[in-house]
């Protein structure tokens, strides 16, 4: 974990915590059904932690998901989390994610439209 420190026009990093995938039992995601940025990791204590957004919240959970398989193979839980936007092999699944799911709305928003504007005859 990193503390951001802005002293007058410079800004800072500092460490102030590690930890080990190795040791990572678990990410939950607190709520797959909210767009909220709230996650705990387990490792032997619980850490409560805050994202950017909800979607850097998903970045860093599919981050970690990558590493675990490509690195240490362990059965990682993650739980709590819409697996749609977790899975590669899913239709979201791009390094545009958020245009994507701007775009698939974009397309149901028109087809609303024009059906709305359809006669009933």
């Amino acid at each position: 974990m990193v503390k951001h420190l802005r002293v007058d026009r410079e800004e800072k990093y500092e460490i102030v915590e590690n930890w080990l995938l190795k040791d990572l039992e678990m990410i939950d995601g607190k709520e797959a059904d909210t767009d909220n940025p709230y996650f705990d990791m387990h490792f032997h204590k619980v850490y409560s932690l805050e994202a950017y957004s909800c979607a850097s919240k998903y970045t860093f959970a599919r981050t970690l998901n990558k590493l675990n398989g490509m690195y240490l193979k362990k059965d990682l839980k993650i739980v709590n989390f819409d697996d749609t936007y977790l899975n590669d092999d899913s239709i979201w699944s791009s390094n545009n994610r958020d245009c994507l799911v701007l775009m698939r709305i974009c397309f149901y928003a028109f087809n609303l439209l024009c059906l709305s504007l359809c006669p009933l005859s």
